[in-house]
This record gives structure tokens, C-alpha cells and sequence, in this order.
């Protein structure tokens, strides 16, 4: 027997739904389905994030959902980079109320009753490079490291940082924090990012790196 919707919400793991799995549980009809949807978000039962994503309303109350795993949902392929990034690893000490991602497909942005997302063009190539995959018990998430965070941010800012004391005064970053970390993915992302204005950039910090610890990286 197949399941009314309610029954199909108050089971299902997430506070979020979209079409595709509302297409396999209520085993309707296109128009069927669109019909039960409709009705679902005149009555507040749904609410619609974008086109075929939904949260759940009885849910959204207890739990919130992960804005970073939305992100990809909103629009992808994507991933969270830039300031979201950079406030994730505790690197910038301003909040940061939009979402901001980046992603090989044109530069949009989304205004939905959780929040802003704004996704950021960016190439192609070695698009997952420096992306780390998070896995909670609750969610799975895309999220840049601090380099190809300040990659991206190179890219889609068009900053030309000199060194490291103008990245500090531009975005208050915890400089120390930054030079600590994956030095080696500094120097790929340095060698492979596809702009030369990125690889110029991030050169400059590589070489303030390496004079500072007198090592190779």
C-alpha cells in the first residue's frame, strides 16, 4: 500500500525532500505528484528552497538544516569555498550570513527562506582539487580547504595579493593558522590552478613560506 505524504515526511531522515525522492515514495503520476506538492505548499507543509527542493516545515522547527549540505542541492556541481570556507576552518573572524560557493557552471545566486546561497564561477579543471568531503552523522558536505579557498577568492574577486601582510589587512586572517596548514596542496594549486593571475598569487605566499622555514615544501 502506498504511503500518503505525511507518512512519507514524518519518516524520512532529512528536515529537506526533493522531487526525485518524492517520485519513487508516492509512485504517482507527473501530474499527481505536482498536484500533492501544490497542495503541500499552499498549506505550509512544504516550503520550497528552489525548483524540486524542498523543506520540511514540521522538521525545519527542531533541527535546522546544513546550509553546506544544501549547497550542492541549490545548485551544482558546486562546492562551499570563499568566505564560507574560510569562517568553516575558523580562518576569518566575521560571520558569514551567505552561503558562497563556487562552481564550473555560470555565477548565480539563490535567496531562500533559510538563507542566501551565491555560487561563484570558477574553471573547469581540477574543479575538485583541494575539496575536502566531510561526512557527519548527519550529513555529508564539499567544502574547500583554506588554499583553494584563497584560490578561488583570487579567481573570482580578481585580488592580487602581494604577500601575506595585504591578505591580513584585506580579510583579517589568522596568518599563522594559514602558513601551518597543507603547505604541499599551496604548491599544486600554485603549479596547476588554471589562471595565471591565481598561480602568480599564490607563488608569492609559497615563497614567503618557504623563506620563513628555510625548507623546500
Amino acid at each position: 500500500m502506498k504511503k500518503n505524504l505525511k507518512e512519507i515526511l514524518d519518516s524520512w531522515p532529512k528536515n529537506f525532500i526533493q522531487d526525485t525522492d518524492l517520485a519513487i515514495l508516492l509512485g504517482k503520476t507527473d501530474d499527481s505528484r505536482y498536484s500533492v506538492v501544490k497542495r503541500a505548499l499552499a498549506s505550509g507543509v512544504l516550503i520550497r528552497l528552489r525548483k524540486g527542493l524542498y523543506l520540511i516545515a514540521s522538521k525545519t522547527g527542531v533541527v535546522l538544516p546544513d546550509e553546506f549540505e544544501l549547497a550542492l542541492l541549490v545548485y551544482g556541481p558546486s562546492i562551499v569555498s570563499l568566505e564560507s570556507a574560510l569562517s568553516y576552518h575558523n580562518l576569518i573572524p566575521e560571520a558569514v550570513y551567505t552561503t558562497t560557493c563556487v562552481s564550473p557552471k555560470r555565477a548565480q545566486e539563490f535567496k531562500t527562506p533559510i538563507g542566501v546561497f551565491s555560487y561563484k564561477h570558477v574553471p573547469q579543471d581540477g574543479f575538485y582539487a583541494g575539496v575536502k568531503r566531510v561526512v557527519t552523522a548527519t550529513s555529508t558536505i564539499f567544502v574547500a580547504d583554506p588554499w583553494r579557498a584563497l584560490a578561488d577568492f583570487v579567481y573570482t574577486r580578481r585580488r592580487t595579493w602581494k604577500n601575506f601582510a595585504e591578505l591580513e589587512a584585506d580579510l583579517r586572517i589568522d596568518i599563522d593558522v594559514l602558513m601551518s596548514g597543507d603547505n604541499e596542496l599551496l604548491k599544486t594549486l600554485s603549479e596547476n590552478y588554471p589562471s595565471t593571475r591565481v598561480r602568480v598569487v599564490l607563488k608569492r605566499f609559497l615563497k614567503e613560506i618557504i623563506k620563513k622555514n628555510k625548507v623546500l615544501v
